[in-house]
């Protein structure tokens, strides 16, 4: 055997065997002679399936009866300007929001000087203006993909790309509750203790008031004062526009440029662009397309550059802080190799941080798992992809490694041991472990005032957490006289299409069924379904949409003219 020829390890009948070239099996490792009889030796010793079995469940998050949240149950902070803050729902105080924060129920979310992009699931955004607070009541979970947000003041925006069924996102202040029907852009304006005013731009929103229900389809506008409408729904204009308007415009045109070519399974598509401008698409096999960052340094590896959060739903979860790092951290995994350096394998499902655990006396260590479901090791610029031993090499260049006072340090990076620091702290044995248990302390917080802009006012921070929003039924036939019902209910519009046979009708076409002047504006297309090259890449091209204009407004009824 050529000691220094690699070898190629592979696994059958329970026993490593080299094989100079190709193997028989699948390879579970490229490796050196030496190596290869520390990871032989490794082996022997863990030939029981009960042990290979533990080790693996070490190797997870979370047991799978501890797993309740689902690939939308975490929000994400897409985007920020200025001050944002975000309140954790079991903390009495704030902390500085940084992009890719992750939010979750019960979260409060507000601007002062800023503002901010809520990517709440697949094709849902909320954008907050200057001064604005929304509460996160539901996300979706295990048993339910509904989506509930409480506006308590400020403006916000609501760009539905993506609706699986109506009602599936209900937005809640505390005049109106609305509910989406349609795809479309919605916006609030909330002034607290005054009145809500509504505008649809596209698409279709049911707003439930104190008696009843009403259907507002684009271009109308509705303001209601204390759970009762002012009026009927009216048209407004597209000649005004507002700083909000211009940003909200700039935000769609981001979100709507579309990438050259698509690689992204279609759970995804929402990330093709920001990875495209980040970094550049490869083939390796047998992964098929995977994708490579640009600007990192030999010393970067994944889950290096940010921080580890402790939330209640999914434990530690970590926050990026590349601007491309949400997808690449909580979906699919990362390998390397000589020629691309580290690249990243998509798959579909969210995790808080794909990475197995590993502790010595006085540390925490974590390395990115692979493809395959374990740890990866680098040794010698070779990658293991399916290492299995119960200690890992701490010198590998996937790994990791902090004091366990540094586990929440707000840059891992900072804190991180270098290779020296390693070789100076001697002999660590670094074994799997579960994931850490739960800080006495769940994060970094500022102690928040009553004057702040969390707390509601009059209500104590205890008072706001116990006390429920209002919320509206949806659905409900308008009581009041001075307010004529001219638009079917989202009810009727279900049973009119069961009663003749026309369930794939749209919107637009019920509604021209049943006398209504105009059809429903459609919001435009959702993005187009996009295939996943299995093993080449062959680019597609895709059209770039021309400037958009962002979207503006004034009311065309002379009895209201909108407060500024």
């Amino acid at each position: 055997m050529d000691s220094n020829r690699p070898h190629i390890v592979t696994e059958t009948d329970g026993v490593f065997h080299p094989h100079p070239g190709k193997p028989l099996g699948m390879p579970l490792a490229y490796t050196t002679p030496v190596l290869y009889l520390w990871m032989k030796k490794v082996h022997e010793m863990e030939k029981s399936a009960g042990l290979l079995l533990c080790i693996f469940f070490l190797f997870s998050p979370l047991g799978a009866e501890d797993i309740l949240y689902t690939n939308g149950s975490v929000a994400r902070l897409s985007f920020i300007e200025g001050d944002v803050f975000l309140q954790r729902a079991a903390e009495m105080g704030f902390e500085n929001a940084v992009l890719n924060m992750p939010v979750t129920e019960g979260d409060r979310l507000g601007t002062t000087d800023g503002r901010a992009e809520l990517y709440i699931t697949r094709g849902k955004y909320i954008r907050l203006n200057h001064n604005t607070k929304i509460d996160i009541l539901k996300l979706p979970d295990n048993s339910s993909d509904l989506v509930q947000i409480r506006v308590w003041s400020g403006s916000c925006y609501l760009r539905i790309n993506h609706l699986d069924q109506d009602k599936g996102l209900e937005l809640h202040t505390p005049d109106l509750s609305a509910y989406v029907l349609d795809r479309g852009l919605f916006r609030f304006d909330i002034r607290e203790n005054q009145e809500t005013e509504l505008f649809v731009f596209q698409g279709l929103l049911e707003a439930a008031l104190e008696d009843g229900s009403v259907l507002i389809k684009a271009d109308q506008r509705l303001e209601a004062i204390d759970g009762r409408a002012t009026s009927d729904p009216t048209k407004f204009l597209s000649n005004t526009e507002d700083s909000f308007d211009r940003w909200n415009g700039q935000r769609d045109y981001e979100l709507q440029r579309e990438a050259d070519s698509r690689y992204l399974p279609e759970e995804l598509t929402d990330f093709e662009t920001e990875l495209a401008d980040s970094g550049r698409w490869d083939d390796v096999p047998p992964y098929g397309p995977v994708w490579v960052p640009f600007g990192t340094d030999t010393g970067w590896r994944p889950y290096y550059n940010g921080r580890w959060i402790w939330l209640g739903l999914t434990g530690w979860t970590w926050l990026p802080y590349e601007s491309w790092g949400w997808v690449t951290c909580h979906y699919g995994r990362w390998h390397w190799n000589t020629g691309h350096g580290w690249f990243w394998i998509p798959t579909t499902v969210w995790g808080p941080a794909w990475v197995s655990w590993f502790s010595g006396p006085d540390y925490w260590a974590w390395a990115p798992l692979s493809y395959d479901g374990y740890p990866g090791v680098i040794i010698n610029d070779i990658y293991y992809s399916r290492y299995t031993g119960r200690t890992i090499p701490p010198l590998s260049r996937t790994l990791t490694v902090v004091h366990k006072d540094q586990l929440q340090a707000p840059r891992v990076a900072g804190v991180a041991l270098s290779p020296s620091g390693l070789q100076q702290a001697g002999q660590i044995t670094l074994t799997p472990q579960r994931q850490p248990l739960r800080p006495s302390s769940a994060g970094r917080m500022d102690s928040t005032s009553g004057s702040r802009i969390f707390l509601k006012d009059g209500m104590s921070g205890s008072e706001r957490m116990n006390t429920p929003a209002k919320l509206r039924p949806a659905d409900r036939a308008m009581e009041r006289r001075n307010i004529q019902r001219r638009y079917p209910s989202s009810s009727s519009i279900r049973s009119r299409m069961r009663d003749t046979g026309r369930s794939g009708s749209t919107l637009g076409q019920i509604y021209s069924r049943i006398g209504k002047s105009s059809s429903v504006s459609k919001a435009p297309a959702s993005p187009s379904q996009r295939k996943i090259p299995t093993r080449s890449i062959t680019p597609r091209s895709s059209s770039r949409p021309s400037s958009m204009r962002a979207p503006s407004r004034s009311s065309s009824s002379t009895k209201k003219v909108r407060k500024k």
